[in-house]
């Protein structure tokens, strides 16, 4: 039940970060409201680092052969620039919806690359959920 809820308050922070960021992005700049972001992102995760590993933030390391992991930054760098850019020009349901399901798909992707099964549950999961963002989009033309 705590993960769930969790999970479920990763959501909330995940749609109000995008509406936060696209109007950071609307007042400072597309670029300038991304590195703001990423900026006081740094300013809080640096000093929860040095609580969690006891101000030893050297004692981590990282191989040459997992530098990939250090790309996370890049894309999501990349991925608030995009959010920026379209919220306000399709709004937050539709991004938000829209991130999700890429999320999803990606997710999938990334269990049948492990070699792990993907449930139909999820399948049926993520068409469902498409299906209601297509029915969304035709109701709102009509």
């Amino acid at each position: 039940m705590l993960y769930s809820f969790l999970a479920l308050l990763s959501g909330v922070n995940v749609a109000v970060s995008i509406m936060l960021n696209a109007r950071l992005g609307a007042v400072k700049g597309l670029y300038k409201g991304a590195f703001i972001n990423y900026f006081l992102g740094l300013c809080v995760a640096l000093p929860l680092a040095l609580i969690v590993t006891g101000f030893r933030l050297g004692s981590v390391q990282i191989s040459l052969s997992e530098l990939f992991i250090l790309t996370g930054g890049s894309i999501g760098y990349l991925v608030v620039l995009i959010n920026n850019n379209i919220t306000p020009k399709i709004g937050i349901l539709y991004v938000t919806v829209i991130l999700f399901i890429g999320q999803i798909a990606t997710g999938a992707l990334m269990d049948i690359l492990a070699g792990e099964p993907v449930s139909i549950g999820k399948i049926t999961g993520a068409l469902l959920i498409l299906a209601g963002l297509i029915y969304l989009v035709k109701a709102e033309k009509e």
